[in-house]
């Protein structure tokens, strides 16, 4: 029995020690970005798109998502070590599916952008994502107002989960 429980022991220190020695880290945890980057600001993205008002919701998302992770200082373009510009290229919110009736009753939001992240003294882009499509799916109402309300979640959801995808891509893939 006791070398049963040994064994148990010597099995879990050996995965511990796998686990440390291939390199594993759990998601959010690594800044791969170089080491003299202390500070960024986060200027409101460029909107090319047709939708209005976008762009401060996806702004205020990649903003949220950095003072969560504490990677970073959050500061003012003139005091930053780097900075965060995003231009939300594409807007497309098409019917996903039809009722029995005929009647729209889901829809796609997708957003395509083009982030990146630049030196603030000398321009040199450190990171880039030129094409980051997601999408979200909402449901819709014969109801105008709800139909809007429920838009406007959905473009919310897309914002933070965006912001969270170029948050981990500029620190863990850099």
């Amino acid at each position: 029995m006791r070398n049963r429980f040994l064994l148990r022991g010597l099995g879990v220190v050996f995965l511990i020690a796998f686990l440390v020695g291939c390199g594993y880290h759990f998601k959010g945890k690594t800044n791969n970005l170089p080491e003299d980057i202390k500070s960024i600001s986060i200027p409101i993205f460029k909107n090319d798109t047709t939708e209005t008002n976008i762009e401060n919701l996806f702004t205020n998302a990649l903003i949220a998502q950095f003072v969560r992770s504490k990677e970073f200082k959050i500061t003012d373009v003139d005091k930053a070590d780097a900075v965060i510009y995003g231009v939300l290229k594409e807007y497309h919110n098409e019917t996903l599916t039809y009722s029995g009736g005929g009647k729209v009753s889901q829809y796609r939001v997708r957003i395509v952008a083009e982030v990146s992240l630049v030196r603030a003294k000398t321009k040199e882009v450190i990171w880039r994502a030129k094409h980051l499509s997601e999408f979200e799916d909402y449901d819709a109402s014969t109801n105008t107002i709800e139909n809007e309300a429920n838009k406007e979640k959905a473009i919310r959801r897309l914002a933070k989960f965006m912001a969270e995808i170029i948050h981990d891509r500029m620190l863990e893939n850099f």
